[in-house]
């Protein structure tokens, strides 16, 4: 599996948002609910500006049952739909295109089956924050790199412990688990696709990388701080 461009998806989101060359702005939007963008975000923000180390532990009695949700497809059509919406504000043609992609294929399907191949679950919220962390990462370099199994499971263990350590994601319901899980992922797809597609445009390329940076940096991960290594994101 070549990075997570998570094959046709990526390809069919490139091809959608990328028509007469990318904006890397429109690219990065905010597509996290509601929920993510306030408490989570503002949790997660507080949390690396007392200890920005990725390695913090989570809570000794922490249930990593939390992280999971069960899925429910028509909570997923309205996620899809929720993100097309956002899409359409500032590219109408590109939601356009979007939507009747997202209407002819199972993207989340061939997500999750992307995910399955590194051992990661897509019903779980902490593998999903994985996919979107590394994703977020390599696009702040606009690199292509494809991370090890190894690399994925240091990085989902982080993840774990850093969402089993936030209060208003433990307390969220299955739904709103759901919503930021697949805005994670959709993100994540997004930033994939869009290395892929800039990587003979330099001076995009630059600039979605920067943009990359900028709204990782606004949902409290200063990627500038650390370097992903098999062992997982370590603090330079």
């Amino acid at each position: 599996m070549r990075r997570f461009l998570f094959h046709l998806f990526a390809l069919m989101l490139a091809t959608s948002l990328l028509p007469h060359g990318a904006r890397a702005q429109g690219l990065t939007m905010q597509i996290a609910p509601d929920f993510a963008m306030s408490n989570l975000n503002r949790e997660l923000l507080d949390r690396r500006s007392k200890n920005p180390n990725p390695n913090a532990q989570a809570p000794a009695l922490a249930d990593k049952s939390a992280l999971r949700f069960e899925t429910d497809p028509d909570r997923r059509a309205e996620n899809l739909r929720s993100f097309v919406a956002r899409v359409q504000q500032t590219d109408p043609a590109g939601a356009a295109r979007l939507s009747a992609i997202l209407a002819s294929t199972d993207v989340m399907g061939m997500i999750a089956s992307a995910m399955n191949s590194v051992g990661l679950e897509a019903s779980n919220v902490a593998d999903a924050y994985t996919v979107w962390w590394i994703s977020a990462y390599q696009g702040s370099h606009g690199v292509r790199d494809t991370p090890s199994r190894q690399t994925y499971q240091a990085v989902r263990q982080q993840s774990a412990n850093i969402l089993l350590s936030t209060p208003s994601l433990m307390n969220a319901s299955s739904a709103d688990k759901q919503q930021l899980a697949e805005a994670y992922l959709v993100q994540a797809a997004l930033i994939d696709s869009a290395i892929a597609e800039l990587q003979s445009n330099p001076a995009q390329l630059d600039a979605l990388k920067s943009a990359v940076a900028e709204g990782a940096m606004k949902s409290g991960l200063d990627l500038t701080l650390l370097d992903l290594t098999a062992n997982g994101f370590q603090l330079r």
